[in-house]
């Protein structure tokens, strides 16, 4: 089942991608993941500034680059703002669970 997911997620990197070789697929997918440059750099078995030159100088790489980090910041703002609303359901529903036990009215 995890192998599957990760066949899945390779997969739609290619659809994203398919114009960039596998490599810089990999490093754009461990990088959607949380990994640094250098670390991305270092799992492909790579020089720690690959990820720069590439992006300095393929720009099909570094629109790409650009597309995975703005989407790891919607997801982030995302799992914020469902934290957010999670808290203040249970705020609420606390409130109203103590309006019940004793009325004001």
């Amino acid at each position: 089942m995890i192998i599957q997911a990760l066949h899945k997620r390779k997969d739609s990197f290619q659809i994203l991608f398919p114009e960039l070789s596998a490599e810089k697929q990999n490093a754009l997918h461990f990088i959607s993941e949380g990994k640094s440059y250098r670390e991305a750099a270092l799992i492909i078995k790579r020089n720690h500034t690959i990820i720069t030159q590439w992006s300095k100088n393929d720009p099909k790489f570094k629109q790409a680059l650009e597309e995975v980090k703005m989407e790891k910041q919607k997801s982030i703002r995302l799992k914020e703002m469902l934290s957010q609303a999670v808290h203040e359901m249970k705020t609420s529903t606390s409130e109203n669970v103590e309006e019940i036990k004793d009325p004001i009215t």
